[in-house]
């Protein structure tokens, strides 16, 4: 037990800063990644290409709304936290759905935990992992059974990728669990790996944020309102 609260505590420290971490800088982060893993095993190199470049068009950019009052505000993204990405099929697609989910959480600002039993896949994404710039505990990885205990901590995000009956045994432990509502995200297709080709999937993993700067006056310019307007 003490050993999987460790693994949430650190992960949950990496994504403290990696979550303030600028868009550009992570991307050049999960691209020393894609390169790494490009020497291993190709195949995955160009999942974590296909949903870096998808992230980035959908996430870099800072959208300017309206400001009623003569105020600046402005609509970014963050990360939710800890995701746990669990795996029990271990078939060459399922491992795509897990890079997949892996990394367009990390592009959307998350820290990850992974869960799994894959000893290909784990060796593969340690050395991935250490040839890159990646923080250690950002990507975290660990035992299939350890995700048991691991759901009762504060994760914000939950993967999955394998059958059917455990996504809907997950489903209902986390719809029992206390605290803030968690995001589940799961590939049990394992033929089509529909969600590892949607290049939408990093919106899966974030919170929207707004950020208000008054540059004005103190309450702003209430006269830009028109409340007096007959038109209105």
């Amino acid at each position: 037990m003490v050993h999987q609260v460790t693994r949430f505590s650190d992960a949950f420290s990496a994504w403290e800063s990696w979550n303030l971490t600028d868009f550009d800088s992570k991307s050049e982060s999960v691209l020393a990644l894609k390169h790494a893993l490009s020497e291993i095993k190709p195949e995955l190199a160009a999942v974590v290409s296909f949903h870096l470049e998808h992230a980035y068009e959908l996430l870099a950019r800072i959208h300017n709304l309206v400001g009623p009052t003569g105020e600046t505000n402005e609509l970014y993204t963050a990360g939710r936290g800890v995701v746990l990405i669990v795996q029990s099929e271990h078939s060459a697609l399922a491992k795509q759905a897990v890079i997949a989910q892996l990394t367009a959480a990390l592009c959307a600002g998350n820290s990850i935990i992974l869960c799994s039993d894959d000893d290909d896949l784990c060796t593969v994404l340690a050395k991935g992992i250490e040839a890159s710039s990646l923080n250690a505990n950002l990507v975290q990885v660990t035992s299939y059974d350890a995700h048991q205990q691991l759901l009762e901590s504060d994760v914000r995000c939950v993967g999955y990728i394998g059958q059917e009956v455990v996504e809907r045994s997950l489903n209902q432990q986390l719809a029992q669990r206390q605290g803030a509502i968690v995001n589940f995200i799961t590939e049990t297709d394992l033929t089509a790996i529909p969600n590892a080709h949607d290049p939408h999937l990093s919106l899966r993993f974030i919170t929207e944020r707004t950020r208000t700067i008054n540059i004005t006056a103190v309450g702003g310019n209430a006269t830009l309102l028109e409340l007096g307007n007959d038109t209105h």
